[in-house]
């Protein structure tokens, strides 16, 4: 356990006995209570001091349940694992496990394949770690390799990205759906409510299909001079994004809008709408620093940003409370086959724009 960990411990410990001590003083000086009307000898006096040895004793047993051992290992895994968007996850992840005392990985693939990610997962599952957040690139590919994780002891929690069809414990994640309908509003709004739109999606990524799926549902439901007219799917390549956003606009020269599932997709439209010189404006997700860059100088109209730091922070939280046994919400959840944890958890998004850009570079 780490310096900073055993000191907080130290330092709720000095609480504990403090309050110990001052309730021990409010009780004596309570009237004394009437002497026994027998001869008998009186009872021994309470040992007074045992009484905040024993309250720090209990304080440790609750602190000890919140604390991993210094050998417990916890992993990390995404697919693309050099983009930016994780290393926000991961400092969130780190912490908690820092402030547990327990170790933290981070292993990943390098580009968007369902299989190499697999294979990574597979590698940190051989590894027998307490616990695995993961963010899978294909929701069905990763069905049987998380289940047979949980089967073997392994704890797995799914966030940004999910396998809801699997045995994981929970999903942290963001309204994705809502966030379209809002993404749709204010591009609506900076469009004057008409126009035409390209759109650069990953739907074998359920978030990533959400948020294309809110956006659709929003433009039909409330502006009939908005269409889409062009889509694509660049699968996390930049520049397949900026091919295929160059293509949407020599096919429709009058584009308005690219709309965009993540950012990697929103810096390669951004390029190639930057080459053109064309009006047409982007909206993505993720402000990863190039994005907020891009947004600062006008490239990007803007983006919604999931709390990654928040996301990182409460996966490891997950983990540790059903590893630990910290909840039990019903009789015997084990025995009725019913997970302590909750369903689903929303971490929520952030609009970012050129005024408020800089708040979000992660440091």
């Amino acid at each position: 356990m780490s310096f900073k960990s055993r000191r907080s411990i130290a330092m709720l410990l000095v609480i504990v006995m403090t309050m110990a001590i001052g309730f021990m003083g409010c009780a004596s000086s309570a009237p004394a209570a009437p002497a026994a009307a027998d001869t008998k000898a009186a009872a021994p006096a309470a040992d007074t001091k045992a009484e905040p040895a024993k309250a720090a004793a209990e304080a440790a047993k609750v602190i000890s349940g919140f604390a991993g051992a210094p050998t417990d290992e916890y992993y990390m895994c995404t697919f693309y694992q050099g983009a930016d968007y994780w290393k926000g996850v991961f400092i969130g992840f780190k912490q908690a496990g820092d402030a547990m005392g327990v170790k933290t990985f981070y292993m990943g693939c390098d580009d968007g394949d369902a299989a190499k990610q697999v294979a990574v997962f597979e590698q940190i599952v051989a590894k027998k770690p307490k616990g695995i957040a993961l963010s899978p690139t294909v929701a069905d590919a990763f069905v049987e390799p998380i289940n047979k994780a949980m089967a073997a002891g392994i704890a797995v929690m799914c966030f940004a990205s999910d396998s809801p069809d699997s045995k994981r414990l929970t999903w942290i994640t963001s309204d994705d759906y809502k966030a379209g309908g809002e993404a749709a509003d204010f591009c609506a709004k900076a469009l004057g409510g008409k126009g035409t739109v390209g759109i650069l999606e990953r739907p074998a990524q359920n978030n990533h299909a959400a948020r294309i799926n809110g956006f659709e549902a929003q433009i039909k439901a409330k502006y009939p001079d908005m269409k889409v007219v062009a889509r694509g799917q660049a699968e996390g390549d930049q520049t397949k994004a900026a091919s295929l956003t160059s293509a949407m606009m020599q096919a429709h020269p009058d584009l308005a809008l690219i709309y965009c599932s993540a950012g990697m997709e929103g810096m390669g439209a951004g390029t190639a709408v930057k080459e053109a010189k064309s009006k047409a404006k982007v909206f993505c997700y993720d402000a990863d620093p190039p994005v907020i860059d891009m947004v600062k100088d006008g490239t990007i109209l803007a983006c919604y940003h999931p709390n990654t730091v928040n996301q990182g922070f409460w996966s490891m939280m997950v983990l540790m409370t059903y590893n630990k046994g910290l909840i039990n919400p019903i009789t015997d959840w084990k025995k009725a086959g019913r997970s302590p944890i909750f369903p689903m958890m929303n971490n929520g998004l952030d609009l970012v724009t050129k005024d408020n850009a800089d708040a979000f570079y992660v440091k």
